[in-house]
């Protein structure tokens, strides 16, 4: 059963509780959490509006944003860490909507 459900919020999710990156996707979930969160995980995944769950992440990951909008790499990378946003597949996340909004308004060039 594919309930479509963002791996970027799933990941997010997990570094908020506390799992260090990188988050293996492949990994098995109750190696990274206790049997309570791993019932609150499917709980989401049944209640929660997936299409919802899609509009919190920006469309590309810190690479692709930081190469479209003419951002160095370390400049997104170190603000990502300095604002202590979870990175669970490093440069290769997809940041929230307003991660990606702050990156944009900090760095971008002609935006």
């Amino acid at each position: 059963l594919d309930f479509q459900v963002p791996i970027c919020y799933l990941a997010d999710v997990l570094c908020s509780w506390g799992v260090p990156p990188p988050i293996e996707p492949n990994g098995i979930l109750g190696d990274m959490v206790t049997g309570e969160q791993a019932f609150a995980i499917l709980e989401a995944i049944h209640t929660l509006d997936i299409g919802s769950l899609n509009d919190r992440y920006a469309e590309f990951d810190l690479v692709t944003l930081c190469n479209e909008y003419g951002i160095e790499l370390a400049d997104g990378f170190d603000l990502a860490l300095k604002e202590g946003w979870n990175l669970p597949f490093g440069v290769r996340t997809y940041l929230r909507v307003e991660q990606e909004d702050c990156l944009i308004e900090k760095f971008a060039r002609d935006y």
